[in-house]
């Protein structure tokens, strides 16, 4: 295990392969979200243990909130981000970790009232911790973020806009800036991430590209990654 020293401080995944997984396995896609909302519980326990501060999962983009069929994103909701919040209440290891938990993107106005409900009171009562901070984003797309924070300057009329005004006006302005970004599902040899995700604070992360569906991804898959981070090099453009 390495030193908290030398531990990424904030490290997002995104989460693909979890249809590809079922239907594999002649499974419905569903199966596939549901073995990877498991999954997604255990990393993020893994990484708190592991002593990483800011652990951040890509749970759901707004083009699968709004472009998916029906049957599929009720799933979506109810199995899975409900699944979530009501599983973080009563968890005792994020009160005993002090993990504050946040919800980014647009899902307040994409999921049912009884999700959204459920998911505000987590954030409520994990607002006052700060040792570890659990992100999930949900109905995200970088690229509407962008917009959405270039609207906003505008609409103040904002004449010089800085690196700390654009931060300021982003969704993730609470968040610091990636330092390694894990995706999982990528067997091309055509990696990409999609919508722009983060795209502001992923200009000096580390990426990895992991063939590996997220459905199998490993404990021990995510500790080989993260002990690459210490020994590559991070020019930052220098």
């Amino acid at each position: 295990m390495l030193s908290k020293s030398l531990l990424p401080n904030h490290v997002v995944v995104v989460i693909d392969g979890n249809r590809r997984w079922a239907k594999k396995r002649g499974l419905l896609p569903w199966d596939g979200h549901a073995r990877g909302a498991k999954r997604v519980e255990d990393i993020s326990k893994h990484a708190i243990d592991l002593g990483i501060k800011y652990i951040s999962f890509w749970g759901g983009s707004y083009n699968n909130l709004t472009k998916r069929s029906p049957k599929e994103i009720k799933f979506l909701d109810e199995k899975m981000y409900r699944f979530w919040a009501k599983r973080i209440l009563v968890d005792k290891n994020i009160h005993q970790n002090k993990v504050r938990v946040r919800f980014i993107g647009e899902w307040p106005s994409l999921l049912s009232k009884e999700t959204v409900k459920a998911m505000r009171e987590v954030e409520a009562k994990t607002k006052g911790y700060s040792k570890h901070h659990l992100t999930y984003f949900i109905g995200y797309n970088g690229d509407r973020e962008m917009l959405s924070a270039l609207n906003a300057m505008a609409k103040k009329k904002i004449s010089k806009i800085t690196d700390k005004t654009l931060k300021s006006h982003l969704w993730t302005k609470d968040l610091p800036p990636v330092d390694l970004l894990i995706r999982t599902g990528e067997d091309t040899p055509t990696p990409h991430i999609s919508t722009g995700f983060m795209m502001w604070d992923t200009k000096d992360a580390l990426l990895h590209f992991s063939p590996k569906m997220w459905p199998a991804f490993t404990n021990k898959d995510f500790d080989t990654i993260i002990s690459y981070f210490p020994k590559a090099e991070r020019r930052f453009g220098k």
